[in-house]
């Protein structure tokens, strides 16, 4: 399983942008029974959707050609959110659960990117998955819901939050109420290079206010964060999988629920990482680019 891969980034700091660096990985997956893609696989805030969707194309395409016949799971985050909203519109009288799967349309971003993946089966989770019984994955952006650090997205989320006035977390449909609206004007943004600069700058001047020491401190603010999102919605696992914090580690709750953080594959010092869940052992960090 592997996260916040931000495929197609127009700064071009995804790392599986790079040939080789991607061969690596497609390497190191080609045995898997399954690969997991965490969210924001693929970068939608920084261009329009048919050009990401093409620049992240070798990479479906060479997975696909790997796993023969295998099965890719992909859980949209909060950057590729999109991927998901197609989906979401026509189960919207439907409960949201835990687990949701379901199998691309044709005329679905994924559904481009399904037919070139070969016989590979290319599945949609939202929003999360369960691996096993005691280990449930989701991407994590649902913890910025709890989360009091001043990023560019938890500040458009207090936003959100105000003009919608929730009660409360505890469904999946608490948290989309208040994010799905952000993602979508984020989403909007980015099909217009002009409006997308905007943004740019808006992050810009937020983190230039931003200590360095504070942006190395998010880590724990975002363990205790995702905390809460696995009390509100009563997720039962003994381990819980998520991106987005962009900092592999491990930490474990009140309750005892080991939360495991994947990291990120964008940046220049990016610490790649991935968790290898087998049949019976815990989740395991592990480190493909390393050796």
């Amino acid at each position: 399983m592997i996260s916040d891969l931000h495929l197609g980034t127009r700064t071009g700091t995804d790392l599986l942008g790079r040939p080789e660096i991607r061969s690596k990985l497609i390497g190191w997956l080609q045995n898997a029974d399954e690969v997991v893609l965490l969210g924001d696989s693929i970068e939608l805030r920084d261009r329009p959707l048919d050009e990401a969707l093409t620049v992240a194309t070798p990479f479906f395409e060479e997975l696909g050609e790997a796993l023969a016949g295998r099965r890719v799971t992909l859980v949209p985050g909060n950057h590729d959110h999109q991927l998901a909203s197609a989906w979401l519109r026509r189960r919207r009288d439907e409960p949201l659960g835990l687990g949701e799967r379901s199998l691309p349309q044709p005329g679905d971003p994924l559904g481009l990117l399904a037919r070139r993946m070969g016989d590979t089966r290319l599945e949609l989770a939202y929003p999360g998955v369960w691996l096993r019984p005691d280990v449930y994955a989701t991407h994590g952006h649902y913890l910025d819901c709890h989360n009091g650090v001043r990023t560019f997205e938890c500040l458009g989320r207090a936003v959100s939050e105000r003009l919608v006035r929730r009660g409360g977390y505890s469904t999946p449909e608490d948290y989309e109420a208040v994010l799905t609206p952000l993602y979508r004007l984020f989403y909007r943004v980015a099909q217009w290079a002009w409006a997308w600069h905007g943004v740019r700058l808006g992050k810009a001047l937020i983190r230039s206010v931003e200590s360095p020491e504070r942006r190395r401190s998010r880590l724990e603010p975002g363990m205790r964060a995702m905390a809460n999102v696995v009390e509100a919605l009563g997720i039962g696992a003994d381990y819980v999988l998520f991106g987005h914090l962009h900092h592999p580690g491990e930490w474990s709750t009140r309750d005892g629920v080991r939360l495991v953080n994947t990291g990120t594959w964008r940046g220049a010092n990016a610490v790649a990482a991935s968790v290898l869940v087998r049949s019976e052992r815990p989740p395991e960090l592990t480190y493909p680019l390393s050796g």
